[in-house]
């Protein structure tokens, strides 16, 4: 879902050519906001709490509603075909206590039930049900729905009567009955009878139109998909109905467009058909249009956003991006969809994203540029809070336009430079695989993403998802040159107060003195981070996050503070094999000066021990050499230099060695530089002859 408020729809002008349109900041729905201020009537403001729901797989629904827009009044009946995963006696279903149950059955047989609350009806089956076994529930109702909700709403346009729903997350309940739960997906025939005149649109494809008593219609439409109960839905009015096609996957689609009449001009046609183009788009993005047997569809309703109702979305207003992220949703909310409101991220994140997905990949885009451009219009007014909603009771929360859909686009974002895009879309294709028409958790596509890109990701999810905040950088650089190659020494720090510190690779654009652009990467997992990167000639200008990658609130310039020595170069190298007693000194080279003394340095071989050597210090070159008194023999050596050493300013030595590679450091002062190498051949482990029995 995506919307807008209708003040800000005046944002909808034409961009320059070959440019993205602006975008509104304002991705909630007016809708949801409203069901949170008006009348007593709203009491459902918790998922539904079903403790025997896993134990039942619903199959199909057949919908069967007649609907008088004159009285606001709907009468009809759900058939609910039901398979017993487990075994039961009870089978509990949702409908507003407004409503008036008539006789329900199972298997065609009355059955009793009782209302729990008034949401829940319990319904007593007339026998136990054994695993495997499916019965056939009959619920006929009756009543006057209240539109305080906002989840069915008896309106007009232009004088004109509509009637729209409206059900996520929860408000299903307000229109027909059904088992309101987004890991139980089912099929459904859905048979709506309006007054002639009035056109529906609805989920799947158009089985039948046939004349009804008293001059009405009645619409069937059907879907062979399996469907999350809160994505069924109608729109029923005077629609004027546009039919464009799109291949997919070597099948032709319908593409089914619905208008209010007034609004049919050329230009809103073509706003609304640029979906073929991003159907197309996203075929090659995310595998193909889930739905292709069935048909994608937008109809015009009075709400100012959209709602991706599947196959069949809802849509105030003909602005592209508003459309993208609508078609979006059918791959990330309809075909895989989040199995909790803790979850919503999954939904809006993802479609958020797409949004600027289309505009980097559509035809005639800019790309990179495109994208960039898209994501700064994305930006999350407020970034305290997080991704994954934990208060899952109020809607107004879960439909945070800042968490659950700027700040979740932009970690679809982040995740995509963090793993690559090779990784990223492999990933969004494995989850697609593993979740198609059923449900998903945060972590299940976290556990899919690291399947993929074989990385432990736990840090990105816990800093981006389950925790609030975002970074401030403030960096700082110099150029150094050591051992004979120029360095870009950069300090990175992170000056947010009241957010953890975040561990992130940051993209760095360095333009040289020669005038040619590098591009290197910094790891900053600390509040002070003191990098040494190697580079090709003397930097002249750096850029930290060139092309934003990174969801921050600020980044800065400022000037450098000397930080801690680091290691360059050493001789012998860490970890090499060198001829016996042909080492007579040993060279270690920092990037900046040091004060030199002796008992900051040891050298020992693991058989002889401690090795006396003298010290000299070149002050200009940064350059300590170690002289023992002769060549080492045979060993295996360990040079260690103790974070006692200090800069000449007095700054401890950050000496950590990792892997063997240098420079040292983990970007903080402190940590002992170790530096291992072997002098001759190990010696080769004793072979042991059992001995003769």
């Amino acid at each position: 879902m995506h919307t807008v408020l209708s003040l800000l729809l005046i944002l909808a002008v034409t961009p320059p050519a070959g440019q993205p349109p602006a975008l509104s900041a304002d991705h909630i729905d007016s809708s949801h906001k409203a069901r949170l201020t008006v009348s007593p009537l709203v009491r459902a403001l918790s998922p539904p709490a079903d403790p025997l729901a896993a134990a039942t797989d619903v199959l199909h629904y057949r919908l069967d509603l007649q609907i008088d827009p004159s009285s606001h009044r709907l009468t009809g009946a759900n058939e609910i075909t039901v398979r017993c995963v487990a075994a039961v006696a009870t089978f509990r279903f949702r409908l507003d206590d407004l409503f008036t149950i008539g006789a329900v059955t199972v298997d065609g047989q009355s059955a009793s039930w009782q209302r729990l609350d008034t949401e829940t009806i319990e319904v007593t089956l007339d026998r136990a049900r054994g695993s495997g076994e499916t019965f056939v529930l009959l619920i006929p109702y009756d009543g006057f729905p209240t539109s305080a909700y906002g989840s069915l709403v008896f309106t007009t346009h232009s004088g004109q009567p509509i009637v729209y729903t409206l059900s996520e997350p929860w408000f299903a309940y307000t229109w027909w009955p059904a088992k309101d739960d987004n890991t139980d997906k089912a099929t459904a025939d859905l048979l709506f009878t309006v007054p002639s005149g009035m056109v529906v649109a609805a989920n799947g494809r158009l089985a039948a139109v046939e004349p009804a008593s008293g001059g009405r219609s009645r619409y069937h439409w059907a879907t062979a998909y399996e469907t999350a109960p809160y994505l069924i839905s109608f729109s029923a009015t005077n629609y004027t109905q546009v039919h464009g096609s799109v291949n997919v996957d070597g099948v032709v689609m319908p593409v089914h467009l619905f208008l209010y009449p007034e609004s049919d001009s050329s230009a809103n046609r073509t706003s609304w058909l640029t979906s073929v183009a991003m159907i197309e788009v996203f075929n090659t993005l995310f595998g193909p249009y889930p739905f292709a047997s069935e048909k994608y569809g937008i109809y015009q309703w009075p709400v100012s956003g959209g709602m991706e109702h599947q196959t069949i979305t809802g849509q105030g207003s003909f602005l592209e991006y508003l459309t993208a992220h609508e078609l979006a949703h059918q791959w990330w909310g309809d075909l895989v969809t989040c199995a909790t409101w803790h979850d919503i991220w999954l939904n809006e994140g993802f479609a958020t994203y797409a949004e600027a997905l289309w505009f980097e990949n559509r035809p005639g885009s800019s790309g990179a540029a495109d994208l960039r451009q898209v994501m700064e219009q994305l930006q999350p007014t407020a970034v305290g809070g997080t991704v994954y909603c934990y208060n899952d009771t109020s809607p107004s929360r879960i439909f945070s336009s800042d968490y659950s859909y700027l700040k979740a686009g932009w970690v679809m974002h982040m995740l995509r430079h963090v793993i690559g895009d090779d990784a990223f879309f492999a990933t969004l294709a494995a989850y697609r695989q593993a979740f198609a028409f059923k449900s998903s958790t945060t972590a299940d596509f976290q556990r899919v993403a690291e399947q993929v890109s074989g990385r432990d990701l736990t840090w990105f999810f816990q800093e981006w998802i389950y925790s609030g905040g975002a970074p401030a950088y403030r960096y700082a650089w110099r150029s150094v040159t050591a051992a004979g190659r120029h360095w870009l020494e950069l300090n990175v720090r992170q000056t947010q107060s009241t957010y953890p510190t975040f561990a992130m690779p940051i993209d760095v654009a360095v333009i040289t003195a020669a005038g040619a652009t590098e591009r290197l990467t910094a790891w900053n997992d600390a509040k002070s981070d003191y990098l040494l990167l190697p580079i090709g000639d003397t930097p002249s200008q750096v850029t930290l996050d060139p092309d934003h990658w990174i969801l921050r609130t600020s980044v800065q310039v400022t000037t450098l503070v000397e930080g801690p020595p680091k290691v360059v170069a050493v001789t012998p190298a860490p970890a090499s094999l060198v001829a016996p007693f042909s080492v007579d000194r040993l060279t270690v080279v920092f990037h900046e000066d040091v004060a030199a003394q002796a008992d900051r340095f040891s050298l020992a071989g693991a058989r002889t021990g401690p090795v006396p050597v003298t010290l000299a210090y070149e002050a200009a070159a940064f350059t300590v050499r170690l002289t023992p008194a002769a060549p080492l023999a045979p060993d295996t050596y360990t040079l260690t230099i103790s974070d006692a050493l200090t800069s000449s300013t007095g700054v401890a030595l950050d000496g950590e060695i990792a892997a063997n590679v240098l420079p040292s450091g983990d970007g903080l002062p402190g940590g002992a530089a170790v530096i291992r190498f072997t002098v001759g051949r190990p010696p080769r482990p004793r072979l042991i002859t059992p001995a003769a029995s």
